[in-house]
Formats: C-alpha cells, structure tokens, sequence
C-alpha cells in the first residue's frame, strides 16, 4: 500500500511541475528553454521536480510576486497595480465603485418604496408634508 501510495504522490508531483514549467516565463525557467526543463523533470526522478519547484520559487519572489498557482497565471487576469499607485480613472479606483454602486441601490430601493406605498392624495386632510414646518398652527377661514 504505501509504495502505491508513495507514486501516486511522485506522479501528481510531476504532473504539477510539467503544468507550472509549461506556463512559466523566461524569468522563472533562468534562461533555460521548456524542453530541457520537461526533461530533467521526467528524467531525473523527484530531483528534477524539486528543482524546478525551488528555483520557480526564488525566481518569483525575486520579481515581486507571490508564487501562484498555475491556473491562476493562466487566467489572463491582469495583476493588481502596485499599492500606492493612483487609480487610472473612476471605474479603478474601488472606493468610487463602491460609492456609485451605494448610490445605485439607495434609487432602487426608493423606487420600490414608491412603487409599493404611492401617495394617496385626498382633498379632505392636508398631508403632513403640507403642514407649516416652524410649529404654528394654519387659521381656519370660517
């Protein structure tokens, strides 16, 4: 049992190293092609994988970023600007974003208060929104 175990967990461990070499970029490989990557991957048994593992790591960490996963990379999904960096324009900046979509739901739910309580106008009783607003009382005409 365990030395099934132990390659199942050699083969997911290649597996891995194949798909993060295959879409790594030059700086995480050192200069070094694909191929001769995949191969010393396949060919040297967990030695290669760990290298590749280690050497991706520094690599990345030298540029900046964290060591993501590879679907991650493969996402196309551009990186974050650096923190500090000035939004380009409204729709970057996430505080403006949030504003507007604050503004967006506070319409919406006084649309549907409307809708749900319209105003009943009646000839008979002034509305309270009609009433003087400094405390005195309206005379009556009679």
């Amino acid at each position: 049992m365990r030395p099934l175990l132990l390659g199942v967990l050699y083969v997911a461990l290649v597996v891995y190293t194949l798909v993060d070499a295959a879409q790594s970029d030059d700086e995480d490989r050192h200069g070094i092609p694909k191929a001769v990557w995949f191969g010393v991957i396949v060919l040297l048994p967990l030695v290669g994988s760990i290298a590749w593992i280690v050497l991706a790591f520094t690599a990345r960490r030298r540029k900046g970023r964290r060591a993501a996963a590879p679907w991650e990379r493969a996402s196309g999904d551009a990186p974050a600007p650096p923190a500090g960096t000035p939004p380009t324009g409204p729709e970057d900046d996430p505080e403006y974003m949030w504003l507007l979509e604050q503004a967006r739901r506070r319409k919406e739910r006084e649309e549907r208060l409307r809708d749900e309580h319209p105003r009943e106008e009646s000839d008979d009783e002034p509305h309270p929104d009609d009433r003087p607003q400094n405390g005195t009382r309206p005379t009556d005409p009679d």
